[in-house]
């Protein structure tokens, strides 16, 4: 089988294991790992939580016939997971009604991530139904959608990029387009994974565009707080607006991000992260090997 068609995440959160997934730690999947990377992905761990969120949602038999959408996610990541031991996403319902949920990753019993989300009935569990590839000004006559340099948004390969080239639109605005993957490439990742992807893109290059960041920093992800405003199918691919601050030194920083679908707001994200300098990020992780020997 494709590394592409093949979610380890998804399996084992279809798993009869009660509330809890597994974590894969699998590198085969391309979505998550277009790279060699000494951890997992924060990504993957959203990715399991959704999903394993909507098998819980469905065996309760609580929600209206029909798919299910997020429409909230509020997430802290407190430190890396790392590869060398299994982690768990842990699922609590929050109240009645089977679609609100408080979420803890843990690893060695120390929680990695914590947060809620919330899903809501919707007319269909993807998000838009037009290619993105096919909106206006993004297609040379080639046919192939014009996408963002891969170095810009962390990725080796530029089909695993899933925005446009950013623009200026305003003096602290930048604007790109979401680019769909290929019908057919990864259908076991999650829409909103998707989409938080696409917007984790438009957050890196930004960042290096507006600040000035150097494109071999480790990015660090602290925060993720998205909201979507109904469950309503775009027709279009989404506009990503992102309005930036000035950056009040190199270490933090956070950036909101609008989703506009014909000039109409349809949500938001605030993403915090951390840029870290090569020889600090590998210092930082010989420390964590440390203590993960000493705690053996």
């Amino acid at each position: 089988m494709s590394s592409d068609t093949v979610n380890p995440a998804h399996d084992t959160a279809r798993g009869p294991i009660g509330d809890i997934a597994r974590i894969s730690t699998d590198d085969t999947h391309t979505f998550f790992f277009d790279h060699p990377l000494d951890h997992i992905p924060g990504m993957l761990l959203v990715d399991t939580a959704l999903h394993r969120a909507e098998y819980l949602a469905a065996r309760a038999g609580r929600h209206t016939t029909g798919p299910l959408r997020v429409r909230a996610l509020d997430l802290t990541f407190n430190g890396l997971c790392e590869r060398s031991c299994d982690a768990f996403v842990h699922l609590r319902e929050n109240g009645p009604g089977g679609r609100a949920f408080t979420l803890d990753v843990r690893q060695d019993e120390v929680s990695l991530c914590t947060g809620s989300l919330r899903l809501e009935p919707a007319p269909q569990r993807e998000l838009f139904v037009q290619a993105p590839e096919q909106a206006p000004g993004q297609v040379p006559e080639h046919g192939c959608p014009r996408r963002a340099p891969a170095e810009l948004v962390h990725k080796k390969s530029s089909d695993n990029v899933l925005i446009a080239p950013l623009r200026q639109t305003g003096e602290h605005n930048y604007t790109t387009t979401m680019i769909a993957p290929p019908a057919g490439r990864w259908p076991d990742v999650h829409p909103a994974t998707v989409l938080m992807e696409a917007i984790r893109q438009t957050a890196t290059i930004t960042s290096h565009t507006a600040w000035d960041i150097p494109t071999d920093w480790q990015y660090i992800l602290m925060s993720i707080r998205l909201t979507l405003s109904d469950t309503t199918t775009w027709p279009a691919a989404p506009e990503l607006v992102c309005h930036i601050s000035p950056l009040k030194g190199r270490a933090r920083g956070g950036i909101d991000i609008g989703v506009q679908v014909d000039g109409a707001q349809a949500g938001h994200m605030h993403l915090k992260a951390r840029a870290v300098p090569p020889a600090a990020y590998r210092r930082m992780r010989a420390a964590a090997s440390k203590t993960a020997e000493a705690t053996v």
